[in-house]
């Protein structure tokens, strides 16, 4: 809203005759006057004069026409409930005015279609429950990618390949506009093997405590171990790793 509070619309298939909305912690019904999903949206667009969405969540087989007049959508999150072909859909078309896309699983019938959205302009990327392995994932790929920020948390990668993908990194081989990557490790965590001819510098205490303060990096402040490493034109990156659910996460950020 151009006062900066946020309005949250919410329409379910299954009860068709009324919009829910949350507006300043309030939760009421709106009751449907025959209007579809897209027209709601232009309407509240309309009245409040805003030109884009905050956050889109499709969660079941949303009504497509939605997504034909949203030119920019800051966060678009895709369930395990949507359908392919709507998961597709909405990729197509919101994907160069999104800014961050959460995916739950990847709708893509094959590896073509993932490398045509893999290697597309896509800014931020979190994908949640999906290995990948059915689009046989790999090293190259992850070496391939053009996105800012990278979250595969379903992806577990070995030390090897982790550290191949870092070596790049430093020789300005690989995406320059990197700024952060998590993944799971495939094993314990060797740091020779990690770290190795990576030149790595461990975090002092003093480092620890201003890595942590940052808030660039908010949801990746808890951690084992950190090092810095330093790209060949000066660029400071840091590699963390911690334990989180059992499973052993690494962390990549960029930050100078």
């Amino acid at each position: 809203m151009t006062d900066g509070s946020h309005l949250a619309l919410f329409f379910y298939p299954e009860i068709s005759n009324t919009v829910e909305v949350i507006y300043r912690e309030n939760n009421v019904q709106w009751k449907n006057v025959g209007l579809s999903t897209g027209q709601w949206i232009q309407r509240v667009f309309d009245v409040t004069k805003c030109r884009s969405l905050g956050s889109v969540t499709l969660n079941g087989t949303p009504n497509c026409d939605v997504f034909s007049f949203l030119n920019v959508v800051s966060y678009l999150e895709i369930t395990n409930n949507c359908t392919k072909t709507s998961a597709i859909k909405a990729l197509q078309v919101l994907s160069p005015v999104t800014s961050w896309i959460t995916l739950f699983k990847l709708p893509f019938s094959n590896r073509v279609e993932f490398q045509r959205f893999w290697l597309g302009d896509v800014k931020c990327l979190r994908i949640h429950d999906d290995d990948l392995s059915s689009f046989q994932f790999k090293i190259d790929d992850l070496l391939a990618s053009n996105a800012v920020k990278l979250q595969l948390l379903g992806i577990k990668m070995s030390l090897r390949d982790l550290n191949r993908f870092f070596s790049c990194w430093l020789d300005n081989t690989s995406n320059h506009r990197l700024e952060h990557l998590s993944v799971k490790s495939l094993e314990d965590i060797n740091e020779d093997v990690l770290l190795e001819g990576l030149g790595a510098t461990r975090f002092t205490e003093n480092r620890t405590r201003e890595f942590r303060s940052t808030d660039i990096f908010p949801k990746f402040r808890e951690f084992t171990e950190g090092f810095d490493v330093r790209r060949v034109d000066g660029k400071l990156a840091a590699i963390t790793f911690g334990n989180a659910s059992e499973e052993i996460f690494i962390n990549f950020d960029v930050w100078s």
